[in-house]
């Protein structure tokens, strides 16, 4: 815990220093137009001040889920995810402060996240509480971690990387086709959560048995946490399919609503159908985390993030952000073709 959450401060402050300091240069690479760069500036710069306030509360959830207490970090995040949309919703629908407020709202929600859990620990779990002589980097140890996260960083690094330059791609296309591309993309990070938290189920159960040498379970546990995957894509393709148009309608509130809401239910209705491809490849990957294999998982999503960048820029000229939806499509699927036949390779491999 010590080396984990001393090495993870020493490494946030570089980042945030490096983030304020290059913010200018990257919103100018991603193309953001000229009347929203100003705002997107500030909002950016106080985003990347909650840096280490993220990484302390990511790794403490870590801790309690890996002693068995999941429920614990869900509470915390609800709790701040919650007073962040009050908070937004009192400064700026009330009181009209504007996109600085909503940074700092989100950095505060960020903060209260971390302390509740440091706080949690310190009051409850005494095997993850810290004394003072506990206060040091092991080098064993951070060697050891360093050998398992980079593998992860490096998977979770695609995505986010992936995404920036579809937003550039996006970004060209004017400030509505932003606006909706912004509103959209919103309801797909509230889609993704479950399916990824159930992914994280997955791997928890497959780890744990993996262990425990119960080679039965493994396979019992994967297949009921694919179920779920396609149980709640069903729920979440019927709730998109029937309130699109109310989901849009939220994000509206200028004279150029209707073209954000024909543009965004146009997205939304078609992305209802293939938010069933990432509930099976984010639930294959948890599998492949459970079992240690991180390079498979690196290399479906490396496979994935790069035909998505490719197939957008292809597409987006030609289709506006109703070709995003294709180009996800293709990347989900290209992931799928890789993971489904290495997986029952793999299992073969193992029984013998």
């Amino acid at each position: 815990m010590a080396t984990t959450l001393i090495f993870g401060l020493c490494f946030s402050i570089p980042i945030v220093l490096l983030g304020i300091c290059f913010t200018c240069p990257l919103l100018h690479l991603l193309q953001v137009p000229t009347e929203v760069m100003e705002m997107t500036t500030i909002y950016l710069r106080i985003i990347f001040l909650g840096t280490p306030f993220t990484y302390f509360y990511n790794a403490l959830a870590s801790a309690l889920k890996s002693i068995g207490d999941s429920k614990t970090p869900l509470k915390f995040l609800m709790i701040s995810s919650l007073l962040n949309g009050v908070l937004d919703i009192i400064f700026i629908g009330f009181l009209g402060f504007g996109i600085v407020c909503s940074a700092m709202t989100t950095v505060i929600a960020e903060a209260i996240s971390a302390v509740l859990s440091i706080a949690y620990i310190y009051k409850k779990v005494p095997t993850l509480r810290l004394n003072r002589k506990e206060w040091y980097v092991d080098k064993t140890l951070l060697k050891k971690t360093l050998q398992y996260g980079s593998i992860t960083a490096l998977q979770q690094a695609c995505q986010p990387i992936g995404k920036l330059m579809i937003q550039g791609s996006i970004n060209t296309l004017g400030v509505n086709t932003i606006a909706a591309y912004n509103a959209v993309t919103r309801m797909d990070d509230f889609v993704f959560t479950p399916e990824q938290s159930i992914a994280h189920g997955i791997t928890t159960f497959v780890a744990q048995n993996r262990g425990a040498k119960k080679e039965k379970r493994i396979g019992e546990g994967f297949r009921h946490g694919l179920k779920l995957e396609f149980f709640y894509w069903i729920f979440i393709c019927s709730f998109t399919l029937l309130l699109h148009k109310p989901i849009i309608g939220l994000f509206v509130s200028n004279k150029n609503g209707e073209t954000m809401i024909k543009i965004g239910s146009q997205y939304l209705i078609t992305m209802a159908f293939f938010y069933l491809f990432p509930a099976f490849t984010n639930g294959i990957q948890g599998f492949f985390r459970g079992m240690g294999n991180m390079r498979v998982t690196l290399l479906c999503t490396f496979i994935q993030t790069s035909l998505r960048v490719i197939f957008t820029f292809l597409l987006v000229p030609r289709m506006g952000i109703y070709g995003v939806c294709f180009a996800c499509a293709i990347g989900w699927s290209a992931m799928l073709f890789y993971e489904v036949p290495y997986y029952f390779y793999s299992m073969r491999k193992r029984q013998n």
